[in-house]
């Protein structure tokens, strides 16, 4: 049986954001990376807030990822998914359908330590996304009543041609049912850029490809190589992900001599983890995946 594509990671603008705390403005959910800072509501916003996201090309979308601030949490999120009429440019022409909602728990198992991650499939064309965020959990901690969205992900496919409303809705079955059920992602997820450096997570992704390669073609003996060269790798982007927030540390406290010591324990992490994770039979980044592109 053929799998289904997974897709890949939809490049996003926010169009709109009802408003935004001037330290986490909506631009920031541009970015994935370890550093990633977010979203985040004003001070003592009044409910619920919205973002709405504008896709780069229309596409039909299968995952949505949210990741949630580990304090400054919504109770419910909802998402809707828009097409634009044909000729139409201007996102007030913009037909909205409704997917469903996320309920978020309030966090106090963890002690407000983790951050909850939400990833759900959906199979909808559309070239708009709306987040519509409602009030918050309360705390202690929260003590500006703020909701936070540190990283948004979208994952599809972009549509051969067209995207206007002759697009189809791409078999949603049944759009207002209520809660959207998480489930798994792969490459493509959210965790992977927040939890690995830029470097490794690129790699990552073309091994995955080489994996979906050798698969296709029924090299299981290939496709058990790659897998195991991803899952050291991705060790090695945590560790790399963590020393790079060190030297940063060290940099703002300009304690160079740190920065260049923790600079080369980074090079050596990369130089040795790409040529013990791949052998110079896989053909990416030339001789044994150097990671320093």
């Amino acid at each position: 049986m053929q799998r289904p594509a997974a897709g890949s990671k939809l490049r996003f603008s926010v169009a709109h954001a009802t408003g935004e705390d001037p330290d986490y403005p909506a631009r920031e959910l541009h970015f994935h990376t370890p550093q990633t800072r977010g979203w985040q509501c004003a001070r003592f916003s009044k409910f619920p807030q919205e973002l709405v996201l504008r896709l780069d090309h229309p596409a039909r979308i299968h995952q949505i990822q949210l990741l949630s601030h580990e304090y400054k949490i919504a109770t419910k999120i909802e998402l809707y998914t828009g097409l634009l009429p044909p000729g139409e440019t201007s996102l007030d022409r913009t037909v909205m359908r409704r997917l469903g909602h996320l309920s978020f728990d309030a966090n106090t198992a963890s002690g407000h330590q983790a951050r909850e991650l939400k990833s759900v499939h959906v199979n909808v064309d559309a070239v708009i996304l709306r987040v519509v965020v409602h009030k918050c959990h309360v705390n202690k901690l929260n003590i500006y009543n703020q909701v936070g969205i540190v990283a948004l992900n979208v994952i599809g496919e972009p549509m051969a041609s067209g995207g206007g409303l002759s697009g189809g809705g791409g078999g949603m079955g049944n759009p207002t049912s209520g809660p959207l059920r998480p489930r798994p992602a792969g490459v493509s997820d959210l965790a992977l850029d927040l939890d690995m450096d830029p470097v490794t997570a690129v790699k990552i992704r073309e091994i995955h490809q080489l994996k979906e390669e050798a698969v296709a073609q029924e090299d299981y003996d290939e496709a058990a190589r790659l897998r195991d060269g991803m899952n050291r790798l991705k060790a090695v982007g945590a560790k790399v992900a963590q020393l790079e927030a060190r030297k940063r540390a060290a940099v703002e406290a300009e304690d160079y001599d740190a920065a260049k010591v923790i600079k080369s324990e980074i090079d050596k992490l990369r130089q040795a983890g790409g040529v013990t994770a791949l052998g110079e039979s896989v053909g990416v980044a030339g001789g044994g995946m150097g990671m320093d592109g």
